[in-house]
């Protein structure tokens, strides 16, 4: 059985198609890519995860990484080992474990345990019916069978009179019939069918083996036994009218059974690797894959189709899968390395390959050898009939009306041949091109610059095109030659030339162009550097066109192709596939000529490539409709993580950074999704997650978020809805309103102490000052008292002395007494304006301070003065209290000369705030332009505010509402009280 384990054995004739196993991309996962070992089961949910139940546990697989999750927390599952996973049909998934641990259900992030009374040994087996009720099962004595509904577990086996045997599986057909498939012994079966409303089961005629069940996409129900691989009941539960039948897999032990989209029937055999059974043009054929080819290993578990259409396999090594991929490779013909693959298209429509000194036609089943022995191929072009190859020394037709002619007679074995419309065979040699014409080679007296590269029919003429690897064309005629010069073409060095119908591609450093009877257009690698290194092109039966380029095979609709020639610097739109698609190599050596795609009358493309022929079937490319499942997988926020978390999450206080893992759930091919994430209230625009499945913030402020994610298939089917996760980051305390206000509070008395202490600071600063200048004026009223009216006095006493000495009648006599009666008067407004200068005399009582300034002030005016004062009296400071006397003997002095006013009003009011002087009277008022800016040429009122300034005081000026002027000045407490306190 080892022996099977190393090929892929095919019970058919010679050669694959696409839905053959070289029709999927094979992809595989062990422990070195971090699946778990010993696989036993496999199940998807609706929301894309694969959960592989396996002997390290349960695990789910987003494509890209595989998530262990843990067992639930009762004791009776702490040894136990997962042995089943089915996913119902409300999306729930179960678990089933051994050691009698019974089943658990997944919800929230993690299993939970659903108690049985006494659970089996295991449970391998689950099922469920229409009516939500879950059936499980096991293989063993005893009880077998059980039915979870209404929260819980019933033994069915004797209820419904199960026969006795191991159960092997369940299934359930689309008319709701239950199937129990026994086993008495390892080669002899039996299926007991549970019908819609039934008492008990039914023991069906079947003849099977030990055997698993399995429903079709169809809803038929098979089975595979040492019998054959079969289809037992139709959808409705009926004996199939056309039974459809596969040979037995010799060493198969209980195969369980998946099938794909292709008509495939996949099989696991228990330890003689893989098989694939199909039908091709009604011939039915198994193939087996074995370990080391395709395959982790050959012990092979079980088998699943996912929802895109993928077969996974789950194998005591891992994990693989079967993915259809576009590109497949024709196994049936082998590569070349040495000589290189040779494709031609025959007329009718088939496509013949040369490898391996070997002949091979393509047909729709496969590729059949049609020539072996033949040598090194040199050469292969179409025919009228048929092909062209060079080998053996000759030049022979194959296909439909063989021939055989000699070569030319010339050193070099022809690499590159073509026949012309007129049937004339044309071939290259040392720097020649041969022609033979009436049955004779010639060689064509062109000059050639270079060597014959590629041939090809010339679409405007009779003739052929040459490349000589220049970048130039020559077109040959029988009777001369023309160059197709680099300046119509335009591609730079040319690399490749071939035909597709009428036209002519020619290929170079730059693009590509199309010759044409009407002229030659060109695509430019400019806008489409995916044209670079381009080997050849075929267009399939809707017309689009198919190159093969540097990075691997580009597809391009016939619509982007005619818009890509009418408008050469256009962007053209086009899929690439490369290895995920099956294009795991790249194109031939560029010293291998001739054409190297190739289209046959079926639709199909061929590409000769390093590994062999590759072959696309565009009929068979499906485009995946499905939107891509997103879910988020994880949250994690400070030493805590979150599975699967609720729609809305709140995060611990003082947690301010999250990590937010997400899964897109389109296994096909992940790392071509495309995966968008944001959060809302963080995020301004989307952000491009790559192959990223994780997000992470740093510093979120409090507030609430909304995390979304969206992705797009390969294919470009979008999930705009997606997943999403609202988030709310709590404030700590110190992050409140409450916390907040208090340290607003904090500030502002901070500031007020700040404000109180700068004040403080600055009211004494004004006060020295005020207290240096009252110094300096008393210091300036003493001098003048003590020097000038003292000495005007002893002036005086002289003049008097000299008066008293004249005659009383003598002129000169009253003249002197005059000017000293005037001199009394000059000395006693002198003394009055020294007493101004120290006016701190008043600070023990301002009132009457205030009534001797308004007596002297007044004095000569009809105007009546009342002093008061209101508030609690406090010690004045002694240069704050002398500019508030001066504003107020100032405006006394303009009442008495200026308000015509009988009546004036002086209040001081002490206040904690500070005091305030105000003076009214009942005058004629005062203007209101002068009380802004004072009379001109008169600095009275500019005087007193910049008094009241300079012991940080306000001056207000106005006329009253009742007629008068009112005069209100303010000083804070800090500078007229003393001390500069305010009452608290």
């Amino acid at each position: 059985m080892r022996a099977l384990a190393s090929f892929v054995c095919v019970l058919a004739p010679t050669g694959v198609r696409a839905t053959g196993i070289e029709g999927f991309k094979h992809n595989s996962w062990t422990s070195e890519q971090g699946a778990p070992g010993n696989v036993v089961g496999l199940t998807q949910t609706p929301d894309g995860y694969l959960w592989l139940a396996s002997a390290e546990g349960v695990f789910r697989f987003d494509g890209l990484s595989f998530e262990h999750i843990a067992p639930p927390p009762d004791p009776r599952f702490a040894s136990a080992i997962p042995t089943a996973v089915f996913a119902d049909r409300q999306g729930r998934l179960w678990v089933g474990f051994n050691q009698a641990a019974g089943a658990a259900i997944y919800r929230d992030g993690a299993l939970h345990a659903v108690p049985m009374t006494k659970a089996p040994p295991s449970l391998l087996k689950f099922a469920q019916r229409r009516d939500g009720a879950v059936w499980a099962s096991w293989g063993g004595g005893g009880d077998r069978l059980f039915r979870y509904a209404q929260g819980r577990w019933q033994v069915m086996d004797r209820a419904l009179r199960l026969p006795a045997g191991e159960i092997a599986s369940l299934a359930v057909t689309p008319d709701d019939s239950l199937w129990v498939s026994l086993g008495r012994s390892r080669e002899a079966g039996m299926l007991a069918r549970l019908s819609p409303g039934a008492a008990r089961f039914q023991i069906a005629p079947d003849q099977v083996g030990f055997t698993m069940l399995a429903r079709a996409p169809d809803g038929g129900l098979w089975v595979s036994d040492q019998y054959a691989t079969r289809q037992v009941r139709d959808a409705g539960g009926r004996l199939p009218e056309v039974p459809s039948r596969f040979a037995p897999v010799s060493g198969a032990a209980v195969p369980t059974l998946a099938f794909d989209r292709r008509g495939g029937i996949w099989g696991t055999t228990r330890g003689v690797g893989l098989f694939r059974a199909v039908r091709h043009a009604g011939t039915a054929n198994v193939q087996r894959l074995g370990e080391g080819r395709l395959l982790s290993s050959d012990a092979t578990i079980e088998t699943f189709t996912d929802r895109e259409g993928s077969i996974w396999v789950a194998t005591d090594a891992g994990l693989d899968r079967y993915r259809p991929a576009p590109v497949a490779r024709l196994s049936s013909v082998p590569p070349d390395v040495q000589d290189g693959l040779k494709l031609a298209r025959a007329p009718g429509g088939a496509v013949f390959v040369a490898s391996a000194h070997q002949l091979f036609q393509t047909r729709p089943e496969g590729a059949r050898r049609i020539g072996s022995g033949l040598g090194r191929v040199g050469a292969l072009c179409s025919a009228s009939t048929g092909v062209w190859a060079v080998h053996g020394g000759r030049i022979t037709r194959h296909g439909h009306g063989s021939a055989s002619l000699p070569l030319p007679p010339d050193s070099v074995t022809p690499t590159a041949c073509v026949e012309d419309r007129a049937g004339r065979l044309w071939l290259n040699g040392a720097d020649a091109v041969w022609l033979r014409d009436a049955g004779k080679w010639r060689r064509h007296p062109a000059n050639l610059d270079g060597s014959a590269l590629d041939l090809v029919r010339d679409p405007t003429g009779e003739g052929i095109l040459v490349n000589t690897g220049r970048d130039a064309l020559l077109r040959l005629t029988p009777a001369g030659s023309q160059r197709v010069g680099a300046s119509q073409l335009g591609l730079g060095t040319l690399t490749a030339l071939w035909t597709v119908g009428d036209a002519a591609f020619v290929s170079g450093a730059t693009g590509v162009a199309r010759v044409t009877a009407t002229g030659i257009r060109r695509l430019s690698s400019v806008r489409n550097p995916w044209l670079v290194g381009v080997r050849g092109m075929a267009l399939d039966r809707r017309g689009d066109a198919w190159f093969l380029v540097r990075l691997g095979i580009a597809r391009v609709s016939a619509r982007e192709l005619a818009r890509g020639f009418a408008t050469p610097h256009a962007t053209l739109r086009h899929r690439l596939f490369g290895a995920p698609d099956g294009y795991d190599t790249r194109g031939q050596a560029v010293s291998f000529r001739g054409a190297q795609v190739a289209s046959s009358a079926d639709g199909r493309i061929f590409f000769a490539t390093r590994a062999g022929t590759l072959m696309v079937d565009p009929a068979l490319i499906a485009r995946n409709l499905v939107p891509p499942p997103v879910t988020i997988r994880m949250v994690t926020a400070g030493e805590q993580s979150r599975r699967d978390p609720p729609a809305m999450l709140r995060l611990r206080e003082g947690l301010h950074d999250i990590r937010i893992a997400f899964a897109v759930n389109s296994l096909a091919v992940p790392s071509r999704n495309r995966t968008f994430f944001r959060l809302e209230g963080q995020d301004s625009g989307w952000t491009a997650a790559g192959l990223r499945r994780e997000a992470s913030y740093t510093n979120l402020k409090p507030g609430r978020y909304l995390f979304r994610v969206i992705a797009a298939n390969p294919d470009g089917v979008w999930n705009r809805t997606g997943a999403s996760l609202a988030i709310e980051v709590p404030p700590t305390f110190v992050e409140r309103w409450p916390f907040r206000l208090l340290c607003a509070a904090a500030a502002a008395v901070l500031l007020w102490l700040a404000y109180r202490i700068r004040l403080r600071f600055v009211a004494r600063r004004i006060r020295s000052r005020l207290l240096d200048r009252l110094r300096e004026r008393e210091r300036v009223a003493r001098d003048i008292h003590d020097t000038l009216l003292q000495s005007i006095q002893a002036l005086m006493l002289r003049f008097q002395l000299a008066s008293d000495a004249l005659p009383p009648d003598h002129a000169a006599r009253r003249d002197l007494e005059a000017a000293m009666d005037r001199a009394d008067e000059v000395v006693a407004e002198g003394r009055d304006r020294l007493r101004d200068l120290r006016r701190s005399d008043g600070l023990e009582d301002p009132e009457a301070a205030l009534r001797e300034i308004a007596g002297r002030q007044l004095v000569g005016s009809a105007v009546a003065a009342t002093i008061r004062s209101s508030g609690t009296r406090r010690p004045l400071d002694a240069g704050a209290w002398d500019e508030l006397a001066s504003i107020a003997a100032e405006v006394l002095f303009n009442v008495a000369r200026h308000a015509h006013a009988s009546e004036v009003l002086v209040e001081l009011d002490y206040r904690g705030s500070g005091l305030t002087l105000r003076v009214e009277d009942d005058g004629v008022g005062i203007p209101a332009d002068v009380a802004r800016d004072g009379r001109r040429g008169h600095f009275g009122i500019p005087g007193m505010r910049e008094r009241a300034g300079r012991i940080g005081g306000t001056f207000r000026i106005g006329a009253r509402r009742e007629g008068g002027t009112s005069v209100i000045v303010t000083a804070p407490a800090a500078m007229i009280y003393r001390g500069g306190g305010g009452t608290r």
